[in-house]
């Protein structure tokens, strides 16, 4: 069974259905496609070497209009209904579990935007910064950078670049030097009938495969919201 998300907007609610019903709960599984990109399953192959060096994820999102569209009620739950909780999926899905250290938000005065950011570390100890930004024109993506030298970037989600050094582009006449990246692979998601990944969730829900979002996984991914807030 696929439920779309969020299935709550209370880690403490979900935990208490999941005891009430921890026998009904091995066939049902949560709609984050993303997951399923063949460009998330490419960087997830490269997670598995275990030399991350640093990650630096940038969400961007529009909470004004959204609040606009439903109201002041849906500003608590605004994480769970809109792409940052895709992002936040899957973060805990690339990088496993991983501890809020430092958490600020800011106030943007002209507009009332407020934005995120928090500095974060796995289980090894790796710096991951998330930054969370309201109305502000930065893609949304995640860097990751490797201790072969290479920088793996996601941005949009859909194509991931792979850099290894940089070329310094010789000085002009206006002698000012450049420095471009060395893009050496690119990956790009298929492009099909279906929203992208959702074919390949189904396959993998009807083989029961763990890489579909599971309860537990949205209760995670619910606590971790929940600190953000």
């Amino acid at each position: 069974m696929l439920i779309e998300k969020p299935i709550a907007f209370n880690s403490v609610f979900l935990e208490r259905l999941k005891r009430k019903n921890k026998n009904k709960l091995n066939n049902k599984y949560v709609g984050f496609n993303r997951r399923f990109y063949k460009t998330i399953e490419k960087l997830y192959e490269r997670l598995l070497k275990k030399d991350l060096i640093y990650a630096d994820i940038k969400i961007t999102e529009n909470y004004n209009e959204i609040i606009k569209k439903y109201g002041n009620k849906i500003k608590n739950k605004i994480h769970l209904v809109t792409a940052t909780s895709h992002m936040i999926d899957l973060i805990l899905f690339l990088f496993g579990k991983i501890k809020i250290k430092n958490l600020k938000t800011v106030r943007n005065k002209k507009n009332k935007c407020i934005s995120t950011f928090a500095h974060c570390s796995n289980n090894k100890n790796v710096s991951i910064n998330i930054s969370i930004f309201n109305e502000n024109p930065t893609n949304s993506g995640i860097t990751c950078y490797f201790g072969d030298g290479t920088t793996w970037k996601l941005s949009p989600l859909e194509v991931l670049s792979v850099y290894n050094k940089y070329n310094i582009i010789p000085v002009g006449k206006k002698r000012v030097r450049s420095y471009k990246p060395n893009l050496i692979k690119v990956y790009k998601e298929d492009s099909n009938i279906f929203k992208p990944g959702f074919y390949n969730q189904i396959k993998s829900i009807l083989k029961q495969n763990p890489i579909a979002s599971t309860i537990e996984n949205n209760i995670n991914l619910l606590k971790f919201c929940e600190k953000l807030r």
